[in-house]
C-alpha cells in the first residue's frame, strides 16, 4: 500500500518591491537644498532694500538678486506643477507656495520658509546631521546672522561694521571661531549674535567632524 506524501506548497513571502520614485519626488529632493539657500539668501535681500542705506548701485544690485531669487522660485514651483499627475490637487495641496510666487506682496514671507525647514529638521533629528542639512545651516546663519549685525550696527556710534560686505565678513569669521578682530559688534543686539554665531559654529563644524568620520568607518 503505497503511502501518499503531500507536500505543503511554501507560501510567496516576498515583499513586493518598492517603487521607485517619481520625476516629481526627485525633483522636489533635488530642489530642497537649493530652496532652502534661496530663502536664506532673501533675508539680507529685502533686509537691505528696506531697512539699510544702500547706494543706489547697491539698491540697483538688490533690486536685481530680488528679481533673479524670484524667478527662480518660480521656475521651481511651476516645474513640479507640470510633473505632477493631478496639477490642481498639486496646487491645493501647495497654496502658499502658489500665492508666493503668484502675488508679489507676499515675497516677504518666503523668509518663514527658513524657519519652517528648521522647525522641521530639528522634530526629525537625524536630517540635522546630514551634509546637506549642515550646508544649508551653516550658510543660511552666516547670512541671517550677518543681516542682523547690519542692521544694528549700521548707524550705531563708533561701529566699524558698516555694511553687508563687512557683515558677511564677520559672520565668517566668527563662525569659524578664527576671531581676527578687525571688525567686531558694538551694540547689544550685534553682541548677543555674536554669541550665538561661536556657539552655533562649533556645534555645525563638530557634527561635520562627526559626520564625515561616519562615513569614512563605515567604508572601511
Amino acid at each position: 500500500m503505497s503511502e501518499t506524501t503531500h507536500m505543503d506548497t511554501p507560501m510567496d513571502t516576498k515583499q513586493p518591491a518598492p517603487q521607485s520614485p517619481t520625476r516629481l519626488e526627485r525633483l522636489e529632493r533635488i530642489t530642497e537644498l537649493p530652496l532652502m539657500l534661496l530663502s536664506f539668501m532673501l533675508i539680507p535681500v529685502l533686509t537691505g532694500l528696506y531697512l539699510w542705506d544702500l547706494t543706489p548701485v547697491e539698491r540697483r544690485i538688490y533690486t536685481y538678486l530680488e528679481i533673479v531669487i524670484w524667478a527662480l522660485f518660480s521656475v521651481i514651483f511651476f516645474a513640479k506643477v507640470a510633473l505632477a499627475p493631478n496639477k490642481i490637487a498639486y496646487v491645493r495641496r501647495n497654496w502658499l507656495e502658489a500665492a508666493l510666487v503668484i502675488v508679489p506682496v507676499l515675497r516677504p514671507f518666503r523668509i518663514v520658509r527658513a524657519v519652517f525647514w528648521i522647525a522641521r529638521d530639528i522634530s526629525h533629528m537625524n536630517r540635522l546631521v546630514t551634509i546637506e542639512s549642515l550646508t544649508g545651516y551653516g550658510i543660511g546663519m552666516v547670512l541671517l546672522a550677518a543681516t542682523i549685525v547690519t542692521s544694528a550696527e549700521q548707524n550705531a556710534e563708533g561701529a566699524n561694521i558698516q555694511n553687508f560686505t563687512d557683515g558677511i565678513y564677520w559672520s565668517l569669521v566668527t563662525m569659524s571661531t578664527v576671531g581676527y578682530g578687525d571688525h567686531y559688534p558694538v551694540t547689544p543686539i550685534g553682541k548677543f549674535t555674536a554669541v550665538f554665531l561661536m556657539f552655533f559654529g562649533i556645534g555645525i563644524f563638530g557634527a561635520a567632524a562627526g559626520k564625515i568620520f561616519t562615513m569614512v568607518t563605515q567604508q572601511e
